[in-house]
């Protein structure tokens, strides 16, 4: 049996109360509709009746989009969302029977005892405008499209109601057409709602991808780790309340241990700051070993210096058969915090400086994105990357003797 969480326990509470208040509110609009001979009523009374189907569709898929099975294993969410169409659907046509009632009807209202039909829609307002502002916070909060959706057609009740009462009130004072550009207004309005939420619900069942504002705050996330080299792409879509995410992640070269974690670590922290997140795939890549890229600390006059010194950092790139790019330095503040934070960003394979950093932070943050800290007694940019080149040389060439072994 699956444990419900807080949001499903609240979702499904707010559906049974949508429930609860459209059944005592079509079966008070009935019997009032009887006692007064108000037409007016007895069409608020079915337009309740549509609410209250659409309350019970809500409460079904809300209940049904928490489920997981081995045949639908990425849950019945799209539910919620199946769910919001039909009820937009149901505003459109709720839309359709206000106008069509206000310049259509042939028949003439003879009301009886207007002060209790009155009375009654009243009641009917004040009831529906509270709910539905309530329901629609917590639909908000527990991002329930259903929710919203129902929250949408009970407030279209409250509107159509003053509606009602309008009518009524001209009835009243003898003006029994005072309602029907009332009706337009807010048939329009209904309409309206019932056309945001079709959208929306449309979207979403054709897979819509999430939108660009929050798929760039998940980009900023994953780029803060100091592992991640680039993105190669990132995809999102929503189902019902719940996203997935589908992420393909160019990583430095670490042990399958050490990469699986940091994969870890980058989901959670999606996950944290991300609402409503159901599922975060991430496949990963290593940095392809092509060559070297290496960067020196140095200042103004290009004399190496170390963390807490340099004001410059030149990257240099060697390619596999010895061919040197000297890249345009990279202005730095001299603040080891801050170097360290930015080599760990830029996919270099060495670092070359005159002391290692002394914060523990620092050298933990380029262990992690996988960049060597080499030491040297030059001072003088030249002869420290002659000293890294005729390493690096020296060392391919033990690479290709063994190979050729």
């Amino acid at each position: 049996m699956i444990e419900k969480t807080d949001n499903q326990i609240l979702k499904e509470r707010w559906a049974l109360g949508s429930l609860v208040l459209n059944l005592v509110l079509t079966i008070l609009k009935f019997i009032f509709a009887v006692f007064t001979g108000s037409l007016a009523l007895v069409a608020e009374a079915v337009h309740s009746f549509s609410d209250l189907i659409a309350s019970i569709i809500s409460l079904i898929s809300v209940k049904l989009s928490a489920k997981k099975s081995s045949e639908y294993p990425y849950g019945l969410y799209k539910l919620e969302n199946i769910a919001s169409v039909v009820i937009s659907l149901l505003l459109f046509f709720a839309a359709y029977e206000i106008i069509r009632e206000a310049f259509f009807s042939q028949e003439e209202r003879t009301v009886k005892n207007t002060e209790i039909a009155i009375a009654v829609m009243l009641f009917a307002m004040v009831a529906t405008f509270v709910y539905s502002r309530l329901e629609l916070k917590a639909a908000k909060k527990l991002n329930s499209p259903a929710l919203l959706a129902d929250a949408q057609h009970i407030w279209a009740d409250f509107m159509s109601s003053g509606i009602v009462i309008a009518g009524l009130v001209g009835t009243y004072l003898g003006y029994a057409d005072f309602d029907k550009y009332a009706a337009v207004i807010v048939a329009l309005f209904i309409f309206h709602s019932g056309w945001e939420i079709f959208s929306s619900g449309l979207k979403v069942l054709l897979d819509v991808s999430l939108e660009k504002e929050e798929l760039e705050k998940i980009k900023k996330i994953i780029y803060a780790h100091p592992a991640v080299v680039d993105i190669k792409h990132i995809r999102g879509r929503i189902a019902g309340s719940f996203k997935f995410l589908d992420i393909e992640l160019l990583l430095h070269n670490f042990s399958l241990r050490e990469t699986h974690r940091i994969v870890d670590e980058i989901e959670q922290k999606i996950k944290e700051e991300i609402p409503n997140i159901d599922s975060v795939f991430i496949h990963y890549e290593p940095v392809r070993q092509e060559g070297l890229r290496i960067a020196f600390l140095v200042d103004d006059s290009k004399t190496v210096k170390d963390f807490k010194a340099a004001t410059q950092i030149i990257t240099v790139d060697i390619s596999e058969d010895g061919k040197i790019q000297i890249n345009n330095p990279l202005d730095v503040e001299p603040d080891e915090k801050e170097i360290g934070d930015i080599i760990s960003k830029i996919n270099v394979d060495i670092v070359v400086s005159s002391n290692h950093p002394e914060e523990f932070e620092v050298r933990w943050k380029l262990a992690r994105a996988g960049v060597m800290v080499w030491e040297t007694e030059k001072r003088d940019f030249e002869k420290a990357l002659n000293e890294i080149v005729r390493s690096y040389n020296e060392f391919n060439k033990k690479v290709k003797e063994k190979q050729n072994d």
